[in-house]
């Protein structure tokens, strides 16, 4: 999991609650997402909770996520999922949305962009430009 900033930023999200609030926005608009629904299970309730879980500790709260369900690895949880640019794009832009439509503002969206959009890169699995049996294709 990469490092843990600072305490501030989980504030200025608004603590778990905030958190939570934002997660569901981002899972109510996965679910209605074409290309990002199926990439879900059709109950998106422990999608949810992982996620909330994940940013709490992500952001600097409690360690929810590693209490939860252990260390993150997030590739390799991710590895059966086919996951290219534009799977990527979606996400990132469906998360920072749902962050906006919380009233978040620009400043704080800039933040937690830098923040996970490391992360997202890394998820990405499938590379059809190249013809590698390591990647999907």
């Amino acid at each position: 999991m990469a490092e843990t900033p600072p305490a501030p930023l989980m504030g200025a999200l608004g603590g778990e609650a905030g958190i939570r609030a934002w997660v569901d926005r981002f899972y109510d608009a996965i679910a209605a997402h074409a290309l990002l629904a199926p990439l879900f299970p059709p109950d998106l309730s422990p999608s949810r909770d992982k996620q909330f879980a994940f940013f709490v500790q992500f952001f600097g709260g409690p360690p929810l996520y590693e209490q939860r369900y252990g260390k993150a690895f997030l590739r390799f949880k991710h590895r059966h999922v086919r996951i290219g640019a534009p799977e990527r794009d979606a996400w990132m832009e469906l998360l920072l949305s749902a962050l906006r439509d919380g009233g978040a503002a620009a400043d704080l969206v800039d933040q937690v962009e830098a923040r996970v959009a490391p992360l997202a890169n890394a998820m990405i699995n499938h590379h059809p430009e190249k013809q590698d049996a390591y990647f999907f294709n």
